[in-house]
């Protein structure tokens, strides 16, 4: 695609009301064939009675946990069936009526179908559950109801979307796409946009980039589409928001990463919302991705200790191959491969600083010291970005480090977790490594590969990709084209950057 000066066109966003139900029978607007051949029988009924039963939900509240028979609290909501006046508990969707296929969760209007056995997303009536009621604040990520009601009822159903699409090219924005990509397969960042996620009906942001990814997820989770996908929108609020990302010259993805997650923070926090410190913000970013790292200084004489937590999106790791250096006249040395796990090990170990680069406070002098870095919370979603570029400020160049890094598909993190130290004597535990956890502690921290960034190519010329996991099945995203892969694949790729997802919150 030829480099364009101009920025992309955006056409004008339509207020509420402009909007207009599609039309029965739209292949962009059904969430699966039951919900379209009820609304092409009957349109104006079901769109009444779904529309009375939102104002109800949003009038009187979420209905949460209830009283059964039995007095025992029930951990799911009731459902409301759209036919008829019926309402049951979930246990009870199978015994219904045959009949009717759809009710609605009472909790947040979330549309059922029985006859597909989930939950599907329908634009003509996912417009009129997010027009009731009035903005909220997005303070929770996910409540203890919520994450127990999606793993008894979601499961995959041939007739809802899976995101499987590809994004054009706008003249080297593969750096953005293979980004993107990672976010709309991201199992806690698609629930949130699927779900009350950012309203972008009532934001008034120009070039909002959480509007833009609202608009992708919804899209590619809606119908499925052969053809890719143009993120002008995205493009635009990137160009807009960061200033070194601005025009068509290829950028580092893992720099995009980094401000795609804070514009999207800032994106999702109401008008009149105080920023907070990054550990303690509950916007869907900071619960998914944030977590704390602690450092620890132990000066060598006094054995004091100097604890300090700092919050981080993802862990940057050094790629220090042992080959041999290249000798005069000889052939190049294949670089030798790398494991993950010896990275994660150099990150976590020991490091010894100088007297000239440490101060101890209860000497009061220049004192050598032994500093050490150890995981202390743990995000839902981790991203690795390992350092294949490297840059020499005394020679001012830069390379590439093609070094083969093995990683695996699930990832144990227990050995890097650290726990709190005494102030003085005492040896630092760190996890699995050095002692037993706590009698009663939480479970162990084991990971499971989400999806993989690869820069291929040189430093100053160089293409993305990206696979990604969908199910029990693997995918690789090049722009526009979208291919079925198979996980020796994904796992023989240089990688450059990993997104790791907990198996268990």
């Amino acid at each position: 695609m030829e480099n364009k000066s101009q920025s992309p066109v955006l056409t004008k966003k339509h207020s509420l009301a402009d909007i207009r139900f599609p039309s029965p029978g739209s292949a962009s607007t059904h969430g699966c064939d039951h919900v379209k051949s009820q609304l092409e029988a009957s349109q104006p009924d079901l769109i009444k009675r779904y529309t009375t039963l939102m104002q109800t939900i949003h009038k009187n509240g979420a209905i949460g946990p209830h009283l059964s028979k039995s007095s025992a609290i029930s951990l799911r909501p009731t459902y409301l069936c759209l036919d008829c006046s019926t309402v049951f508990p979930s246990e009870q969707r199978g015994q219904h009526d045959k009949k009717h296929n759809l009710c609605v969760e009472s909790s947040k209007g979330n549309v059922y179908c029985r006859e597909c056995d989930d939950f599907v997303y329908d634009n003509t009536l996912e417009e009129i559950r997010t027009q009731q009621g009035k903005k909220r604040k997005h303070t929770v990520f996910m409540s203890d109801v919520d994450s127990k009601i999606l793993a008894a009822n979601a499961a995959p159903t041939p007739c809802r979307a899976k995101g499987l699409r590809g994004l054009y090219n706008m003249g080297q924005t593969c750096f953005m796409s293979v980004v993107l990509q990672s976010l709309i397969h991201n199992p806690f960042i698609r629930a949130f946009y699927l779900s009350v996620g950012h309203r972008s009906l009532d934001c008034e942001r120009e070039a909002c980039t959480s509007c833009a990814l609202d608009d992708i997820i919804t899209e590619f989770h809606s119908t499925e589409k052969a053809e890719g996908y143009g993120a002008v929108a995205m493009l635009q609020g990137s160009w807009k928001g960061g200033g070194n990302l601005a025009g068509y010259q290829q950028q580092d993805a893992h720099e995009y990463l980094q401000f795609i997650l804070n514009s999207l923070h800032t994106t999702n926090l109401e008008e009149d919302e105080k920023e907070e410190k990054a550990e303690d913000c509950n916007c869907v970013i900071h619960r998914a991705f944030c977590g704390l790292m602690r450092s620890t200084v132990v000066c060598s004489k006094c054995k004091n200790v100097t604890t300090a937590l700092d919050p981080f999106m993802d862990l940057s790791l050094d790629l220090k191959s042992s080959a041999p250096k290249k000798k005069k006249n000889e052939a190049p040395v294949a670089p030798q491969a790398i494991d993950l796990t010896d990275c994660l090990d150099r990150f976590t170990s020991p490091e010894i600083l100088q007297a000239s680069e440490y101060r101890c406070r209860e000497c009061d002098s220049q004192q050598s010291a032994t500093k050490r870095f150890a995981l202390s919370r743990l995000p839902p979603v981790l991203p690795i970005h390992l350092k294949r570029f490297s840059h020499s400020k005394s020679s001012s160049t830069s390379i590439k480090l093609d070094a083969k890094v093995h990683f695996p598909t699930v990832l144990d993190l227990q050995p890097y977790v650290g726990r709190p130290r005494s102030k003085k004597g005492s040896n630092e535990t760190n996890g699995a490594k050095n002692g037993d956890a706590d009698k009663g502690a939480s479970p162990r921290p084991i990971y499971e590969l989400s999806s993989v960034i690869v820069h291929k190519g040189k430093m100053d010329s160089g293409h993305y990709v990206s696979y990604a996991r969908e199910g029990d099945e693997w995918f690789l995203f090049d722009d526009s084209k979208v291919v079925l892969v198979e996980e020796k694949e994904v796992l023989a790729a240089e990688a450059y950057m990993l997104f790791y997802i907990v198996q268990e919150i």
